[in-house]
């Protein structure tokens, strides 16, 4: 299992490398529609939250990973997404099973990571 150092070094080199890395996901109708991104802009990593049509539409040449914390092999702790061409529509999946699926692994919901965020963020009001 890898441990913090592992894991920031490793998004570092990737998000210095123009990658991107995805951290949460929100599904509707089983397809992933949002998500939680990190980059790298100037001098610092930079997160967003954007929707399907922008990943797709803005897929970096350097690719997108997505964050495994619970990867048993340190190497593993960001995995590349595959885009995999539907019938229909296009398919976002770590493995490369054929199926007509988005696939992204066991990511927490963006929802969750806005309520973490915002729970981060609380404070009494300070009257002077």
């Amino acid at each position: 299992m890898p441990n913090l150092k592992t894991i920031v070094e490793a998004a570092r080199e990737t998000m210095k490398n123009d990658a991107v890395i995805l951290t949460a996901v929100e599904y509707r109708n089983r397809r992933a529609a949002r998500f939680q991104v990190y980059f790298w802009d100037e001098h610092q990593a930079v997160m967003d939250i954007i929707s399907r049509n922008d990943l797709l539409e803005n897929w970096p040449d350097a690719g997108v990973y997505l964050l495994d914390t619970a990867a048993a092999d340190p190497d593993d702790v960001l995995r590349p997404v595959r885009r995999f061409e539907g019938e229909e529509e296009i398919f976002l999946r770590t493995s490369d099973e054929d199926a007509e699926a988005d696939e992204l692994g066991p990511l927490p919901t963006v929802l969750f990571m806005e309520a973490v965020e915002a729970i981060c963020a609380l404070k009494d009001e300070i009257k002077l």
